[in-house]
């Protein structure tokens, strides 16, 4: 093989985990879950303290990273630990809310075979998060996300 040949490759584009995920259903639960996320007594105030009135902004962000994970769209490029890093109030058990909040709205948008995957990603992600920001060479991830 040449490196002609190797140039002449187009890029890989990974296939999205489920067919029944679609771009709709990401958007919905999205939308869904950050207004579930606003009535939160608890991470209400926390996300309006970080995010303000830049809702819309912020929605939109969090569509592109969902369809990332989900439709392996590519299309975030953010970096989330320091950004969850930022959040002066953030406790631990904040992702646990988090999460619950997480699986009902999930469980509502997609079909039944595709909804665990979706919260399987979920949980990888807030446990990746909460090592970030509380973890140590000591600690365990909460029975949370498992």
């Amino acid at each position: 093989m040449t490196d002609t040949d190797l140039a002449a490759r187009p890029p890989r584009v990974p296939e999205p985990h489920f067919a029944t995920v679609t771009r709709e259903q990401v958007s919905r639960l999205v939308d869904d879950f950050y207004g579930e996320i606003r009535k939160d007594p608890r991470l209400g105030p926390v996300f309006d303290g970080v995010i303000g009135d830049n809702w819309p902004a912020h929605l939109a962000r969090m569509k592109q990273f969902w369809r990332s994970v989900l439709l392996k769209t590519a299309e975030y490029s953010g970096r989330p630990v320091p950004a969850h890093m930022g959040i002066p109030d953030l406790r631990e058990d904040d992702f646990r809310i988090w999460l619950e909040t997480f699986e009902t709205t999930a469980n509502s948008v997609f079909e039944p075979e595709a909804a665990p995957h979706v919260v399987a990603a979920a949980r990888r992600i807030a446990a990746s998060l909460w090592l970030a920001r509380f973890g140590s060479p000591f600690t365990q991830v909460p029975d949370w996300s498992r």
